[in-house]
């Protein structure tokens, strides 16, 4: 029991992460690699934990799956760290930019200080999104994401912001939109490195609404088509599962 505690918690920790503002595409790409793998991992240890549940453990075991779960809590915090060492970077850059020629700052009177804050900037609207995710508000961020995907469609971060998209759909348990959302960043994505991941939600989207069967065919292609993944290794236990319980 404390071990899916822990696991609920640090899969929270993930949610709750903020990047606040972009440094530079290629810090961000780094940290989104990063995430991308942690949170391979941590699905993979809850379904771990998951299989365990009910079944007697032997201490062994026990104390593997705790070492993992203290290591993945470390880099939770490293990204975690590493996020508010972009937003410190943005911030100390903010302060240091003067306004754009012509341009008045809000409440100044001889056009001097920082210009006006934009609303309708690119990174803005994708942070808006990323926040709102973090914090569980998934239709605004689901808003904000589609309007990003509208306004900027040829983005470096198009493809993170579809996936978020996906991503708010199956956090809040809307499973069906999810499948739908997955499918529509495979298709459009395919050589993203989170595919993978793709599958393996849309096979535990379609278990948590009944279609079992469905599953493990979605379970099997990520089988096929990434074998040598954590995800396809995930993607095996719950065939194994579905067959005992079936």
């Amino acid at each position: 029991m404390r071990i899916k505690v822990i696991t609920i918690l640090l899969l929270a920790g993930i949610s709750s992460m903020s990047i606040g503002c972009v440094a530079t595409q290629s810090d961000v790409s780094s940290v989104y690699a990063r995430q991308t793998r942690l949170e391979a991992k941590m699905e993979r240890l809850s379904q771990q934990v998951q299989s365990l549940q009910g079944t007697e453990v032997s201490g062994g075991n026990n104390i593997q799956l705790q070492e993992q779960v203290a290591q993945l809590e470390k880099e939770v915090k490293d990204l975690n760290r590493s996020y508010a060492t972009l937003d410190a970077k943005v911030n100390q850059s903010s302060v240091a930019m003067p306004p754009p020629s012509g341009t008045t700052s809000i409440g100044s009177e001889g056009g001097s200080g920082l210009p006006p804050l934009d609303l309708e900037t690119e990174d803005f609207i994708f942070n808006q999104g990323y926040t709102d995710l973090s914090e569980g508000n998934y239709s605004g961020s689901r808003e904000q994401f589609k309007l990003f995907l509208s306004k900027y469609p040829n983005s470096s971060k198009a493809s993170d912001a579809t996936y978020w998209i996906a991503e708010s759909y199956y956090r809040q348990g809307e499973f069906e939109e999810a499948i739908l959302e997955y499918q529509k960043f495979i298709d459009t994505y395919p050589k993203d490195d989170r595919v993978p991941l793709s599958y393996l939600k849309q096979g535990l989207s379609l278990i948590e609404i009944g279609r079992e069967e469905e599953a493990k065919l979605f379970f099997q292609t990520l089988i096929d088509k990434y074998p040598q993944s954590e995800e396809a290794s995930t993607a095996k236990e719950k065939i194994r599962e579905l067959a005992v319980n079936g």
